[in-house]
């Protein structure tokens, strides 16, 4: 395995740690808001924590992948959920 293949497993590994960390900071967060915005905040914190995933899983699957360049669409799977934070963070913020 390469520099890169080597480089790109400690990224993903370490991207997948930040999920799983917003997803436990998450948590009391979400305990602390009622009604519409509850869901609206349900939305803002699943994204943030599916854009370290996906992020995550484009880096593994680039090192462990033999044809990573098929890969290249899944970049578009982070920028879709950043886009739905920033909807959900909008409607929020109103």
């Amino acid at each position: 395995m390469s520099f890169f293949g080597i480089a790109s497993l400690a990224i993903g590994g370490l991207l997948f740690l930040v999920g799983l960390r917003s997803i436990a900071g998450s948590f009391g967060l979400m305990s602390q808001e009622t009604g519409g915005d509850r869901a609206l905040v349900a939305v803002h914190e699943v994204a943030k924590a599916g854009f370290w995933f996906a992020l995550g899983a484009f880096f593994l699957g680039s090192a462990l992948l033999d044809d990573a360049e098929g890969l290249r669409w899944f970049l578009l799977v982070p920028i879709s959920l950043a886009g739905i934070r920033l909807v959900a963070a909008t409607f929020l913020s109103r």
